[in-house]
């Protein structure tokens, strides 16, 4: 009872704050945050407390290897990294999530990166992090418990703090086989999905061959990059603007408004952008809610493409007009010792005006020459399909100038049962 006292509580307090005016109101509301945060937080961190009196700006950037090498200093709840992560994997293993320590959830994530990283959130933090999923993201109804059905790698009990009087949570486990998730989905008849693009996909193709009949009223996606082509499908099939969420281990970073619009939560964390090119940044994120393992300027690995004209919803928020992947995804070239960068949703865009023919494909650049490419489709339209996106992929490569590209085409799953998909990566080391 006490902890949905707190949800309610919390809940109060973000719809009593309302939407703020400007960009300078937003300001001075995190610098008060984070003042705040600084002088109750830092002090029980052993890796920040010496930091406690210096600006944001100048305290060092932390990046995911560093922080989990000094996972046991961070935190401020004395949990060791060591028995963190025995926990953590034990139920990876059993497939039991209800993973706590000390009254401290733990979770086990490897990102995209597929590098094993560590979330700890207290019974406050997940509160808080229920309080802004109900108010930003979940369309509840007081009238009628709402059906949720979560595709999710592994469960925790942050995810199913959701479950309420208004919200039933039903957990998707998504190393089981697709058939039979989507067998007990069409049971259950969900009144939400929330799911990765890929999976969403997949949903949206099943129902269209009249393996799935559901009509949710809202699909969420999260945990991967939503790609043009596949919000196209998976909207169309199901009649629904799709809900955009940005969450993952550093915390929960952005949500979709009415128009389609991602907005960064910038009342909850501080996003210094580091530019890659005139309107795409990495977010160096300092979080001033996250208090048991402090997220302060974590230099993420997303690269983020900003809306540069006001959305209609009128947020101060920052808006973005797409994530287009990792850092690790975008493609390096060598044009007589000037490099030049493709980014991954200029390929992408490009394949999907030449066709839309496929089921998933993959991209990745194994050398600085060579691209191997995956694609599932019919048979029959393979050689069809593999050549527009060859041709698609040369025209993008040509036009910056890029000659002498190999494009091979392999026969290969395109993804992982599990993993997070991943349309371009390069798998070769920077140029140096």
């Amino acid at each position: 009872m006490f902890f949905k006292l707190q949800i309610i509580y919390f809940l109060a307090k973000i719809k009593l704050r309302g939407l703020f005016r400007n960009r300078a109101q937003l300001q001075r509301f995190q610098q008060r945050r984070w003042h705040r945060f600084a002088q109750t937080i830092l002090p029980k961190s052993t890796f920040y407390r010496s930091y406690l009196n210096v600006p944001l700006d100048k305290i060092p950037l932390m990046r995911k290897e560093l922080f989990m090498a000094h996972f046991d200093a961070i935190n401020t709840v004395a949990i060791r990294k060591e028995e963190a992560m025995k926990i953590a994997l034990q139920a990876e293993e059993t497939r039991d999530f209800a993973s706590e320590l000390n009254g401290i959830t733990l979770g086990l994530s490897t990102g995209t990166s597929g590098k094993r990283g560590l979330f700890l959130a207290s019974k406050i933090e997940r509160a808080q992090w229920v309080a802004m999923v109900l108010h930003r993201v979940v369309k509840w109804s007081i009238f009628k418990r709402q059906k949720v059905a979560f595709f999710l790698r592994a469960n925790s009990n942050l995810y199913s703090s959701v479950q309420s009087s208004v919200l039933a949570f039903y957990f998707f486990d998504i190393f089981r086989k697709n058939e039979e998730l989507v067998a007990e989905l069409d049971l259950l008849k969900p009144d939400i999905v929330a799911a990765q693009p890929s999976l969403l996909r997949y949903l949206a193709e099943a129902q269209q061959a009249g393996n799935l009949s559901i009509a949710p009223h809202q699909i969420i996606s999260f945990a991967e990059v939503l790609h043009d082509d596949d919000r196209t499908v998976i909207e169309r099939m199901f009649g629904l603007k799709i809900t955009e969420v940005y969450q993952c281990t550093e915390g929960f970073l952005g949500v979709s408004c009415a128009h389609g619009t991602m907005h960064l939560n910038e009342d909850v964390a501080i996003f210094e952008k580091k530019y890659v090119s005139k309107h795409r940044f990495i977010p160096i994120v300092t979080d001033f809610t996250r208090t048991s393992q402090p997220i302060i300027r974590y230099e993420m690995t997303d690269i983020l493409a900003e809306r540069t004209t006001p959305c209609p919803c009128g947020s101060a928020m920052t808006g973005i007009e797409r994530i287009e992947g990792r850092t690790d995804d975008v493609l390096l070239f060598d044009q007589e010792g000037k490099i030049i960068s493709i980014f991954p949703d200029t390929l992408v865009r490009k394949i999907a005006r030449a066709t839309d023919d496929f089921s998933h494909y993959s991209i990745r650049q194994v050398t600085e020459d060579r691209l191997e490419v995956a694609v599932e489709t019919e048979p029959k339209n393979k050689a069809m399909v593999s050549q527009l996106i060859e041709t698609a992929i040369l025209e993008v490569l040509e036009g910056q100038g890029i000659k002498n590209t190999v494009v091979v085409f392999i026969e290969e799953k395109v993804s992982d049962k599990g993993a997070k998909h991943r349309r371009v990566v390069r798998t070769f080391k920077k140029i140096i």
